[in-house]
Formats: C-alpha cells, sequence, structure tokens
C-alpha cells in the first residue's frame, strides 16, 4: 500500500466518524428543539471539504504531460542534499541517514510507493546489482563523483598447480607514485613494483601446497598503506605438464632446461643423441601419433627437427605445442624448413649479440621462478672468462600470422609463435640461454622458458574457480547447475541453491572461501568482506550505471514535478475551511433556543 493511498483512507475514515458524531448530535438536539438543519448540512459537507483540501496539500497533482520522478540517495551521498528542494529523496539501505528521505529496502519498494514514476535521479555512487534490473525501465540520471585514489580493479589467478608460479594483475586510480606488494600467507613480500601511466600492474607469486590460501595485495605511498585487500588463490593438485625435450647431442642447454622445468612442475622426458645410434636419456620415445598424444609440449633443437620433423608436425595439428630453439647458426636447409611453417625469418644469419635488460639494483625476496626458489643476488664471482656468451642467430622470426612472443632489451625479437591446426609452433632464436643462470638471472631464464611453454603448451583443463569479485550481501547468480546444488559456507554449513532454467541464487552472509558443490563437481569462490575495496565497489556500480537508459528530457523536469497549481493556495484554501468548520462548530449560529418545560407549567 503506498502513502497516498493509505493517508487518504486514514482521512476517509476520519470523515466518516464525523459524519456519524454529527448525526447523533442532530438526534440529540432534535428532541429539545435546538436542531437546524441547515447547520447540521454545513457542517456535514465542510468535513470532506476540508479533508479533501488536506489530501491535495500533502499530495498535489501533477501538471499534465509532465512524468514524475525520484531522487534516489545510495551510498556515498552527501548529507546536505537534504536540505535542497527537489523530487521525493528516497534512501536505499547502502545510502547515509539523510533529514527528510523515505527510507526504502529496495528501489522497488521506492516505485510500488511511488506509481508513475518514469524518471529518477541517482545521488552518490550508484546503483546496487539488486536494484539494476527495476532501473532498466526508467530514465535515469546519473553524475558520479570522482572517484576516489584507490585499487579500481583486482584479477586474481585461476587455478594454480603446487609449485607453479602465478600472475595476479590490477589497476590503480589517482596513485602514480605508489608502490604495490604482494604478500604471501605469512606476510612476506614476494614481489613488489609500481603502476603504469594507466594505473596498471602485475605481481607474481609462486603457490605451496594444495588448498585455498589468501596472498595480499597492499598499496602504500610512501610509508602510508593507502589500501590493502585479499587476492584468493586456489592451488590445485593437478596432474603435471608433460613436457619432451629432444636434442640432436648432450649439452648444458639441456641440463639446465631439464633442472629448471622440474622444479617448475613439468613432467620432463629428455631423449638425446650421442651418435653412432647410441641415446641418451630417459627411456626412447617413439615419435608417432600415440607416443606424442601423452605429451603437452616438445622442445626440439635444428639438429634434432629434421627427422622428427613429420611426427611432430602432426602431434601439433592434435593439439600439442612445439618449440623450436637453435643451437648455433642454422644452415639454410634448417632455414627453409622453419619458413615452411609460415614464419618470415629477417637478418643477415650467422650469430648476432643479444642486448640483455640491466639487473636490478636490489634484490628483494620474491618468487620469480621455480618451486620455492628465491631470486639470490647477482652472483659476479663467476670468472668473466668462464661465463658463457648468450647470444642469438642473426635471423628475426615474424610473419603476418606470427604473434611476438619475446623481445631482448634493445626491442629484437626473440621469439614468435604462431598456430598450426589446433596446436601452436614457437621459434626461439637465443643461443646458451642457460648462462642466464650462471650469472645470477636465474629469474630472467625462468620467466623466458615460462613464458614460452605457457603460451604453446596444450591447455590445461578449464579453471572451476570463479575469480569475479563478490562481496558479502551480494546476490550470486551460477548457472550450469544440475540436480542438487548446495554452497557450503566457511563455518561448515550449507546452503541449497534451487536451480531454476538452470541458475540459482545466493546471497553470501560471511566472507571467506565458499564451495558450491553440485553433482561431484566442486566450484570454489571468495567473499570479500563488505567494506573492502571500497574503490572498486564504487567502479563496479559506476559502470553499471552507465548501462542504463539515460534519455533524461530536461534537468528541470528530472528534478521536480510541476504541480497542478500552486501548493500555497491549497494550504490556504485548507486552512480557511478548518477555521471555518472550527468557528459553526463552537458559534449559536443557526442554534434555536430550547422548547420550555411543560413539565413546569
Amino acid at each position: 500500500m503506498s502513502m497516498e493511498i493509505a493517508v487518504a483512507l486514514i482521512l476517509s475514515l476520519a470523515t466518516l466518524l464525523g459524519w456519524v458524531r454529527l448525526g447523533l448530535w442532530h438526534r440529540s438536539a432534535m428532541t429539545s428543539g435546538q436542531a437546524s438543519i441547515g447547520r447540521t448540512g454545513a457542517l456535514a459537507l465542510l468535513q470532506p471539504l476540508c479533508a479533501g483540501l488536506l489530501y491535495l496539500a500533502l499530495f498535489p497533482p501533477v501538471a499534465g504531460g509532465e512524468a514524475a520522478s525520484l531522487r534516489i540517495a545510495t551510498a556515498g551521498t552527501s548529507r546536505m542534499i537534504g536540505a535542497q528542494a527537489g523530487a521525493p529523496l528516497i534512501l536505499l539501505p547502502e545510502a547515509p541517514a539523510i533529514g527528510g528521505g523515505e527510507a526504502v529496502p529496495d528501489l522497488a519498494t521506492a516505485l510500488r510507493r511511488h506509481p508513475g514514476v518514469t524518471q529518477i535521479h541517482v545521488l552518490g555512487h550508484g546503483l546496487e546489482p539488486r536494484d539494476m534490473d527495476v532501473a532498466k525501465g526508467l530514465a535515469v540520471r546519473f553524475d558520479p563523483p570522482p572517484m576516489r585514489p584507490g585499487i579500481v580493479d583486482i584479477a586474481p589467478p585461476a587455478e594454480v598447480a603446487p609449485g607453479a608460479r602465478f600472475i595476479m594483475g590490477g589497476t590503480l586510480n589517482g596513485l602514480p607514485d605508489a608502490t604495490i606488494e604482494l604478500l604471501d600467507p605469512a606476510g612476506r613480500v614476494t614481489d613488489s613494483g609500481a603502476a603504469d601511466k594507466d594505473g596498471h600492474f602485475q605481481l607474481a607469486g609462486t603457490a605451496r601446497a594444495a588448498g585455498a590460501v589468501g596472498f595480499t595485495v597492499r598499496v602504500r605511498s610512501g610509508r602510508r598503506i593507502v589500501e590493502q585487500a585479499d587476492v584468493p588463490v586456489w592451488i590445485v593438485e593437478n596432474a603435471r605438464p608433460r613436457l619432451l625435450i629432444l636434442a640432436g647431442a648432450p649439452g648444458p642447454e639441456v641440463k639446465y632446461l631439464r633442472r629448471w622445468a622440474s622444479d617448475a612442475g613439468y613432467d620432463v622426458t629428455t631423449q638425446m643423441s650421442a651418435g653412432g645410434g647410441i641415446a641418451l636419456g630417459d627411456a626412447p620415445v617413439a615419435l608417432d601419433a600415440g607416443s606424442l598424444r601423452r605429451f603437452d609440449v616438445a622442445v626440439v633443437d635444428e639438429r634434432s627437427w629434421p627427422g622428427a620433423r613429420g611426427a611432430m608436425l602432426a602431434a601439433v595439428r592434435d593439439g600439442m605445442g612445439l618449440v623450436l630453439r637453435a643451437g648455433g647458426a642454422i644452415d639454410g636447409a634448417t632455414r627453409s624448413q622453419w619458413q615452411a611453417l609460415g614464419f618470415g625469418l629477417s637478418g643477415p644469419g650467422g650469430i648476432a649479440p643479444l642486448a640483455l635488460p640491466k639487473v636490478p639494483e636490489q634484490a628483494i625476496a620474491r618468487t620469480r621462478h621455480g618451486i620455492g626458489s628465491v631470486d639470490a643476488p647477482v652472483d659476479m664471482a663467476l670468472p668473466e672468462e668462464l661465463a658463457p656468451d648468450i647470444s642469438r642467430v642473426g635471423l628475426v622470426p615474424g610473419g603476418s600470422d606470427a604473434v611476438p612472443l619475446l623481445q631482448d632489451a634493445g626491442g629484437t625479437s626473440l621469439a614468435a609463435w604462431r598456430a598450426i591446426g589446433a596446436g601452436r609452433v614457437a621459434l626461439f632464436t637465443a643461443i646458451d640461454s642457460y648462462g642466464l643462470t650462471l650469472t645470477g638471472r636465474g629469474d630472467l631464464y625462468g620467466d623466458w622458458w615460462s613464458d614460452m611453454l605457457g603460451t604453446v603448451a596444450r591447455p590445461a583443463p578449464a579453471s572451476r574457480m570463479t575469480t569475479d569479485t563478490v562481496w558479502v550481501g551480494d546476490r550470486m547468480a551460477p548457472c550450469g547447475l544440475t540436480g542438487d546444488a548446495r554452497v557450503e559456507t566457511p563455518d561448515g554449513t550449507q546452503a541449497r541453491v534451487l536451480p531454476v532454467a538452470g541458475c540459482g541464487a545466493f546471497w553470501a552472509a560471511t566472507p571467506g572461501w565458499h564451495r558450491l558443490r553440485t553433482q561431484g563437481e566442486t566450484r570454489p569462490f571468495y567473499v570479500q568482506p563488505r567494506d573492502a575495496l571500497p574503490v572498486m565497489r564504487a567502479a563496479r556500480d559506476r559502470q553499471a550505471m552507465a548501462m542504463l537508459r539515460s534519455d533524461v528530457p530536461s534537468v528541470a523536469a528530472a528534478t521536480m514535478p510541476a504541480a497542478a497549481w500552486p501548493i500555497w493556495a491549497t494550504w490556504l484554501a485548507w486552512l480557511a475551511a478548518s477555521a471555518l468548520l472550527w468557528w459553526l462548530e463552537r458559534s449559536r449560529l443557526g442554534r434555536r433556543a430550547p422548547l420550555p418545560d411543560q413539565s413546569a407549567m
């Protein structure tokens, strides 16, 4: 029931009671001869007239052809807005307490109380997801306030294997000189950096044991902590990716690559030729479709490529990844074979110098590669004449379909990849990259090979973790539900999610890790506390508001509906009618003199 209807019912009831009282008085006055038909009729007419004028003063009619509007206060609305004239002010639950506003549980309730509203003026940071569907049918005016400095976006990693390196990203607003740090569950800084000119940043960490853990991203401006928030990481013990290394001869490049790949979580199989039909390494692998289907990615040097070419290309078309590397200058036949894969190779050939980036001045405790490995300071004790010369083939991989993958400090492309069938092939032109590990640049070595193998390897099964940021009190709408779906909360209790057309609805009441269980499948998701990441929450609401209708005819029409006549005239008419009614009830105008008592004669 709306406010208008409630007031109308109360005034009608008061008028009816007034008529009943007037009728009883008139009947009793008839016996004494004081009753007057004119006086009683005037009183009976003045009572509904006063009630009607009071109703029109409280709820003035809107001029024909103009739509009514409401002001909707949300989070971040100024308290001074209550003192300003305008359309009726509606206070949603997240809005501050503002005098003169009407508190409602949601926008739908406000619209039921104020029928006929077609325009709303949203104040503050914007509507919550709870009210977005209702607002889609209205014309919306929204003037967002300036964004506060802080974190406006966080992208946590998807499922991570134990010991694997992961990357999380985010965006800052208004903090150009801030330092962003990633802390592991023990509170240690694992990575640190600064945002670029657009506010974007990336930080790296290393997963430990399987399970649900929480890293922390912290933003500092000098010594002051501006903001920090939880970064959920779901570590799952999945099957290790399988790597095949084929080399035409034993060498340190294969040795260090195998060591790094094993530490990085790969199941490595190595096969090297020692000449004369002798093979070294693991058990020989038959180069056929059945054997290669077991591998996710292969690394093949230029010596092994001619003999493995046909089987490898068939496996790549079936989805396997392939990295072709050079152990030295390549001949014309190898160059032609690489070009036949769709790559363009430009340059004079031979061997060319490789420009390495400068060494960081200060080593920080962070995990950039490998299982539990921590970057060590640069080792300068190695004699310079023993340090391997890291160079590259004098050919730059490219092509119209090739995607650059790695570059040296001078901007020269070291690796590029392209798709062949269901798989990907990459060319890597650096020579003796293992020398990075001997000169204290194991971080760069790990980055190179992690990027290459991670880019071309056969894709892992899709992540089951929901990485969308959810806050306490938000409505989640998981889809793909079949059968009995339940959500397990952090305290172990379970809430049933009733699927409707394959989707359901769930409102989280507590922060922390939740698990959606349906038919043997578990989908973990993390719920942020209600007061966490306030700038990101405001940015989300602002972006959603921008997608609503904004076809408001004018600012004047969107602020206050015009009344059909001046409201002050209605109040004066009500005051005059009420004064006349009060005077007529207390005056003796129209009353007859009482009849004489016949018994006394």
